[in-house]
């Protein structure tokens, strides 16, 4: 059986399909542009091109991600917070703790052997507690978002970011541009202050190992050093976890389309 895994972010459309809830066989990724609708559908088209799929070849369909209820075809849709911890254990599956940076927000999740969530906290009052910080620093800074973390890595003397608020951490940017900061420093700053708010989210949970980075930031290089660095622990990281709320989620649907022991019927485009 074929699972797909939809998560409806809002910075990226992410998609997987898995074979009987435990082989990945491909996955995709697209900005959502402001219409997770037309960025689901996308990446589901490619990623069934992608193994020379039917879509009607895909026996069940979950999202998960803000954006989740609003995906038509879906036949289950649940928490991202919840299929973010599958996912976690999938890719690594002696995770206990998850932290998951994303576009809007950030979280710190305990987890079972299975992935189940038990305790969690979040972060969404503030971008500067974000990924969206990094690209309204990226933007400001005039640095393409792929040369960040390469530039970062090569500060010698990082310049920590102190203001929790985004509009206040910009004017410290802007402050240290003016007083000549190298540029390298203010960057892994941006990747610190990140690193300093999610683990204060970790500590609410209690950190133990081991701890597994999901999310958006996981390709960065500097995001994942100066979250060790500052939780002091090492972090499981891989490419493949930005998927991890979307593995979460195709986990999550074939475990329910076992339960109910037929493939169900797709639903109408009309249904919400």
């Amino acid at each position: 059986m074929i699972t797909c895994g939809l998560d409806l972010g809002a910075g990226t459309t992410k998609g997987v399909l898995l074979e009987d809830g435990r082989t990945l066989l491909t996955s995709g990724l697209v900005p959502t542009r402001g219409n997770p609708v037309e960025a689901g559908r996308t990446v589901l088209e490619r990623m069934v091109e992608d193994i020379n799929l039917l879509p009607d070849e895909v026996d069940y369909l979950c999202t998960t991600g803000g954006a989740r209820y609003t995906y038509p075809d879906r036949h289950l849709q649940v928490s991202d917070i919840t299929a973010s911890g599958r996912g976690a254990v999938f890719l690594f599956p002696n995770t206990r703790h998850v932290v998951d940076i994303g576009n809007q927000s950030s979280r710190a999740m305990s987890v079972t052997e299975t992935g189940r969530v038990v305790r969690f906290k979040m972060n969404e009052k503030c971008a500067a507690g974000a990924g969206r910080f990094v690209d309204r620093c990226a933007k400001y800074l005039q640095v393409p978002l792929d040369e960040m973390a390469p530039k970062a890595l090569t500060a010698a003397h990082p310049k920590t970011i102190s203001s929790v608020c985004a509009v206040l951490a910009e004017t410290e940017i802007i402050n240290n541009v003016a007083e000549e900061v190298p540029l390298p420093d203010i960057l892994m700053g941006v990747f610190l202050s990140l690193a300093q708010r999610a683990y204060i989210l970790m500590r609410n949970v209690g950190i133990q190992p081991e701890v597994s980075l999901v999310g958006g930031l996981v390709q960065s290089e500097a995001m994942v050093r100066a979250l060790e660095q500052t939780a002091h622990v090492t972090i499981n990281a891989d490419r493949r976890a930005q998927h991890a709320a979307a593995i979460g989620a195709a986990m999550l649907g074939y475990a329910r389309l076992q339960k109910l022991g037929t493939r169900p019927t797709p639903l109408p485009a009309a249904v919400a």
